[in-house]
């Protein structure tokens, strides 16, 4: 039988602290939040394996490096509003939970929200809500966010989503095209003027997440 425990600890120490993440309260959220709990039970023996893991209906978990350095770099703050897009079956959120105020968790697909609810409700994740929608268009009834997460890699980003940030706000998320098998997680800036700027961050692979069409992109 896995020690789940011992996984955790061994993905902190192996992939995610030798990543380069230092941020205390990161660490601290992968290493207390059940990862095996997100994933369909005959895939658990492999939650902490340092890959994405397709937990069905076209979603998945990100590799935990690459969802750690992330969120490092999107300096995630205590007063945070965090739009969380394709939170799936809700770890995504739990990890963010402990660590901002609010959480706007978007899905559309009912079997992992379903699932997501009762994960929180047992992980004790109380700040966080869960809207059914379509995922390119965000949440806009909730906006502005100081902070957009989108679980997977896309080709571009909405408009309608960029339009959705706070002044100052950031958006992170790995961009790759259709047929390359490497992306780039890259961060997007709302400056004071309502400009937007991107800077990159590091090469990272996932999969393409679904409903992200070029017509309704952003373009530079």
């Amino acid at each position: 039988m896995t020690d789940f425990s011992q996984a955790r600890v061994n993905m902190v120490d192996c992939q995610i602290h030798t990543s380069g993440i230092v941020n205390s309260e990161v660490l601290n959220s992968f290493g207390t939040v059940p990862r095996e709990l997100f994933v369909p039970e005959k895939m658990r023996d492999i939650a902490y394996a340092d890959e994405s893991l397709d937990i069905g209906q076209g979603r998945f978990l990100l590799e935990p490096a690459i969802h750690a350095k992330m969120i490092q770099a999107a300096n995630p703050v205590q007063d945070d509003v965090v739009l969380d897009i394709g939170s799936a079956s809700g770890y995504s959120s739990a990890i963010l939970s402990p660590i901002v105020t609010t959480i706007i968790a978007l899905e559309n697909n009912k079997r992992q929200m379903d699932k997501a609810i009762k994960l929180w409700n047992q992980t004790g994740a109380c700040n966080i809500a869960l809207i059914e929608g379509e995922l390119a268009k965000g949440v806009a009834d909730q906006a502005p966010y100081s902070l957009i997460i989108i679980n997977g890699a896309i080709t571009e980003v909405p408009k309608k989503i960029l339009g959705q940030l706070s002044v100052g706000g950031r958006l992170v998320t790995i961009i790759k095209q259709q047929n390359s098998p490497v992306g780039r997680a890259t961060m997007f800036l709302k400056s004071d003027g309502g400009s937007i700027s991107s800077k990159v961050l590091f090469d990272a692979s996932a999969p393409l997440i679904g409903g992200f069409e070029k017509e309704t992109a952003f373009n530079f």
